[in-house]
């Protein structure tokens, strides 16, 4: 199913990256060396260069998820530098590289990456948002597939909620909303899909079920200007003054000077 034109400019495509980012981000965090099962620790049987380049690769992760992206890429370039084998920095270096814009150099960190570790469900996850920017859509729902079908993926909602925004993207909104009520089947109440789900209804141009997804998200979570600007749209949709003028109560005593605030203003759609 095709997004319908009168609503088609509602997926700006800054909403795949600022989600896709947020994942990137939390699935960075399961990057750090995995113990064994059997009690031995993996450290014993490392070299000095493997243990000096896991410890920067652990160092650059938690100097990207402060924001000290320019500590944290000196981090992972000594990681390589000490073993350009080790998969989880080059994985770690494609994050930092793609959220600073370097997308090409992204891609070729997420290939060496995954030439070195191609059975890791995180890398596939977060190589899959990559090639989805790219609008690799095709190889991007192949990698999503992979990690959200691993039965031993801890966060199968991650992948399936990124899979769906990707097919926002490529304009295929009944597999966004299949794969957005997928991921609410893996975790109930998982604020992205629900907010994903209220989204691709709204694009569909079924606003009524829009609404509902809506009021399901905004039980359990924080509305941004974003979110905001989304209910905002289905209100006017559904012809609920009540429930509009009480986003615009929220948007105007919360983000008073948000850019979704001077939209709201300005009258635009």
């Amino acid at each position: 199913m095709m997004v319908r034109g009168a609503v088609r400019d509602v997926l700006p495509i800054k909403i795949l990256g600022a989600f896709a980012l947020a994942a990137l981000l939390a699935g960075c965090a399961g990057m750090a060396h995995r113990g064994s099962d059997d009690g031995v620790n993996p450290r014993d049987n490392q070299t000095e260069n493997q243990r000096a380049a896991q410890i920067n690769t652990e160092l650059g992760v938690g100097y990207m998820h402060e924001g000290h992206m320019d500590v944290a890429v000196e981090k992972i370039r000594r990681a390589i530098y000490f073993d350009d084998n080790f998969a989880p920095a080059h994985h770690a270096y494609a994050l930092m590289l793609n959220q600073l814009g370097e997308t090409e150099k992204a891609g070729v960190e997420f290939a060496k990456a995954y030439s070195l570790d191609p059975n890791n469900s995180d890398l596939d996850n977060n190589y899959a948002t990559y090639l989805c920017g790219q609008k690799d859509y095709a190889r991007a729902q192949k990698l999503f597939a992979r990690a959200y079908g691993d039965p031993l993926y801890k966060t199968p909602e991650f992948a399936l909620t990124n899979s769906g925004v990707c097919y926002e993207a490529e304009g295929n909104l009944s597999k966004a909303i299949d794969q957005y009520q997928a991921a609410l089947n893996k975790t109930d109440g998982y604020g992205p899909a629900m907010l994903g789900l209220a989204r691709a209804y709204y694009a569909d141009g079924q606003f009524q079920k829009a609404a509902t997804a809506m009021k399901n998200f905004e039980q359990t979570n924080r509305g941004s200007p974003e979110s905001l600007q989304l209910a905002i749209r289905i209100d006017r949709a559904t012809h609920d003054q009540q429930a509009l003028a009480n986003h615009v109560l929220i948007l105007k005593g919360r983000f008073p000077d948000s850019a979704v605030t001077k939209w709201y203003e300005s009258g635009a759609k």
